[in-house]
């Protein structure tokens, strides 16, 4: 960089430079805060309201894409296409049933976040029945049992603005 100050030294042009790493900067543009791009998602069945929990590491549109054509190809690769095809129910549009409900990175901790939620719905009674459920775990119990008691103190002190991000079970 000193080499560019130098080449200007006797001219009129001053050369200045910039920080980019403030924490407005790492805040703002953050590969977190502007990529979404894998995380733990949701599909509802739109004639039971019966929930499949899945993880993706690419675009919800292609992962939705992947699911509809294992549904018209008979394809067993995906749970939800085979409730689809074994009840003879009906599929949304992807904006009615897909939601990413977690972003996070992928690796044992998307796998974490993705045994948790599967639980949080089977427990709830909203999963279907084709995926395969991981084995119990207590400590995600008690998780699910803490952020729901969280998540009903705060909705009673002020409503939804007291709700925490990291809920996203209905």
């Amino acid at each position: 960089m000193r080499g560019i100050t130098n080449m200007f030294r006797n001219s009129q042009i001053r050369i200045v430079y910039k920080t980019t790493n403030t924490t407005f900067e790492i805040l703002t543009h953050s590969k977190q805060c502007t990529t979404v791009t894998s995380g733990i998602y949701k599909l509802t069945c739109n004639t039971c309201q019966g929930v499949y929990i899945g993880q993706i590491g690419g675009s919800t549109d292609t992962r939705y894409k992947e699911h509809i054509r294992y549904i018209r190809t008979n394809n067993p690769q995906s749970a939800f296409a085979m409730h689809i095809l074994n009840n003879r129910h009906k599929y949304g549009t992807q904006e009615r049933i897909m939601e990413l409900i977690k972003t996070c990175t992928k690796g044992k901790l998307m796998n974490c976040w993705e045994s948790m939620y599967i639980q949080e719905y089977h427990r709830k009674g909203h999963f279907i029945t084709e995926q395969q459920i991981p084995e119990h775990n207590l400590l995600f119990d008690q998780i699910i049992t803490t952020l729901a008691t969280k998540d009903t103190t705060r909705a009673s002190i002020g409503g939804d603005k007291y709700k925490p991000d990291y809920i996203g079970i209905t």
